[in-house]
């Protein structure tokens, strides 16, 4: 079902309010006599009666139309001013998710860059472990005298990369 926004709903049942009421109205008097005005010309029963009135009760017909016609108009600055609130309330709703889709980004940045430099952490103390292991490794190897020359440069060249990696994710 397709939802109707509440500003075209009212927009809706004042434009009704208006084409029904056109220039047609129908009074009721404080005595309980129904008269339709068209214009100038008042009815009862359909039936003209204008003439047939006196000035009095043409007074009070027409003053009772004012009221109407008056609070027509009241009514029309009240749906305008319902109209114009809930106007200012989408406005401030929209602009409340646009804040928490941008607050929702700044979150979410902020944890991958928490992430990051958590994960580099981890890799900068493996690599250092790794370092520290491997130099035990050649001292020892070394100490007993097992490796050729060979090695021996095999051996510093992969520990001056070592050093090279740790350094590199030290500044991460």
């Amino acid at each position: 079902m397709k939802k109707i926004s509440t500003n075209t709903l009212l927009s809706t049942i004042i434009a009704s309010c208006i084409l029904s009421c056109g220039s047609n109205e129908r009074i009721i008097t404080d005595n309980g006599k129904l008269y339709n005005i068209d214009g100038k010309n008042i009815e009862r029963n359909g039936k003209e009666v204008t003439n047939q009135l006196n000035e009095s009760e043409k007074k009070t017909i027409n003053q009772l139309l004012k009221e109407k016609e008056k609070r027509r108009e009241e009514e029309k600055e009240k749906i305008d001013e319902l109209e114009a609130a809930i106007k200012e309330k989408e406005d401030i709703e929209k602009a409340v998710k646009e804040t928490q889709r941008e607050l929702k980004k700044q979150l979410d940045d902020i944890e991958n860059k928490i992430k990051e430099h958590e994960n580099a952490r981890d890799d900068y103390a493996k690599i250092k472990t790794e370092l520290k292991e491997e130099q035990k490794e050649f001292e020892k190897l070394k100490k007993h005298g097992t490796l050729s020359k060979a090695e021996i440069k095999e051996w510093e060249d992969n520990l001056k990369k070592l050093t090279k990696e740790v350094k590199r994710q030290k500044l991460n």
